[in-house]
C-alpha cells in the first residue's frame, strides 16, 4: 500500500510538466564566438504566453547579456508595446489543421555582427511544418519588402545554417528598450508551405504612392493612393501584432479614435486584389 501510495505521490507530481508535441533548438553564433541557444516549439495545449507546464520561465528582469543574448519575446516593434516577458524556451499552440499562423519575435544582442544560426532542418519533413520560417522582415510585409539584415526568407526545411547581420530600424525592425539598448527583432513562424507565399500580391513601394494623412493623426484619417494603383476597394488597419482592428470601404475620415495611441499599418486594396501596407502613428 505505501509503494501504491508513493507511486501515485511521483506521478501527480510529474503531471504538470508536460512533453510537448514539437519542438526544436535554435543555436547561435556571433562574429567572435560567442554563443547562445533558444527552444521553440507547438502543442495544441499550449499557448502564447507563459506556460510553466512546458518549463517556461520570463527572465524579462535578467540583464542583457550584450556579448550575445538571444531572446523570445512579445516585443514586436517599439517598447510601447508592452513587453511582459523575455523567454529561452516557448511553446505555443499550432494546430496544422486549423492553418492558424503563430510569429514569435525574436530578439538578438550582440556587439559583434555577424550571427550565424544553425538548427536541425531534418525535423521539418512533414505537411504541418514544412514552411516553418525565420526572417527579417516584419510580418506585416511579407515577402515583398526588404530589411536591414537582408534575410528575407529563410525556410528550416532548406538549409540548416545561415548567417545574417542586424536587423536594427527603429518602429519597423526594433525597439529600444528602458536602459537605452538598441534591439534588433527578428521573426519566427510555424506553419506549412501557404505561408511562404503570403502577401505575394503586395506591390513594391516604389511602384504606388498611398499617403495617410494626418500622420500622426487622434481622430480621423483619409487615405489617398496614385491613379497608377487604381481604385481602392478594402483598407484593413493592423495593430503592431498583426492582428486587424478595423476594416473599412471608406477611404476618407476614417475613425480612429477608439484607438488605442501606438504605431499602426494600414493594408490599402484595390480592385484587383493588390495592395500595399502604409504606417501611421495614432496618438
Amino acid at each position: 500500500m505505501k509503494k501504491l501510495l508513493l507511486l501515485l505521490f511521483v506521478t501527480s507530481q510529474i503531471t504538470f510538466c508536460k512533453a510537448q508535441q514539437f519542438s526544436f533548438q535554435m543555436f547561435f553564433s556571433d562574429a567572435i564566438g560567442n554563443k547562445d541557444t533558444i527552444t521553440l516549439g507547438y502543442d495544441l495545449t499550449a499557448t502564447d504566453s507563459i506556460d510553466t507546464a512546458f518549463g517556461e520561465t520570463n527572465i524579462i528582469s535578467v540583464p542583457l547579456d550584450t556579448n550575445l543574448d538571444v531572446r523570445i519575446t512579445n516585443a514586436w516593434f517599439t517598447y510601447a508595446d508592452a513587453v511582459y516577458f523575455h523567454l529561452k524556451k516557448q511553446i505555443v499552440f499550432y494546430d496544422c489543421s486549423l492553418h492558424n499562423l503563430n510569429i514569435q519575435p525574436i530578439n538578438i544582442v550582440t556587439q559583434h555582427w555577424p550571427v550565424t544560426m544553425t538548427w536541425n532542418n531534418s525535423i521539418f519533413n512533414d505537411s504541418c511544418n514544412n514552411g516553418s520560417v525565420f526572417t527579417g522582415i516584419n510580418p506585416a510585409g511579407w515577402w515583398d519588402t526588404g530589411c536591414p539584415s537582408g534575410l528575407l526568407q529563410q525556410v528550416f526545411l532548406g538549409d540548416d545554417s545561415i548567417t545574417f547581420n542586424s536587423n536594427f530600424d527603429l518602429g519597423w525592425f526594433g525597439y529600444i528598450n528602458s536602459n537605452g539598448d538598441s534591439i534588433p527583432v527578428f521573426w519566427q513562424a510555424f506553419g506549412d508551405s501557404t505561408i511562404l507565399t503570403t502577401g505575394i500580391n503586395e506591390l513594391p513601394q516604389q511602384c504606388i504612392s498611398v499617403k495617410v494623412f494626418p500622420n500622426p493623426g487622434s481622430t480621423y484619417i483619409t487615405v489617398q493612393a496614385n491613379n497608377s494603383f487604381g481604385q481602392l476597394s478594402l483598407i484593413s488597419i493592423l495593430n503592431s501584432y498583426g492582428q486587424i482592428v478595423l476594416k473599412t470601404q471608406q477611404i476618407s475620415r476614417i475613425d480612429i479614435s477608439e484607438l488605442p495611441d501606438g504605431i499602426y499599418f494600414i493594408k490599402t486594396e484595390n480592385t484587383k486584389g493588390e495592395f500595399t501596407t502604409s504606417k501611421f502613428l495614432k496618438l
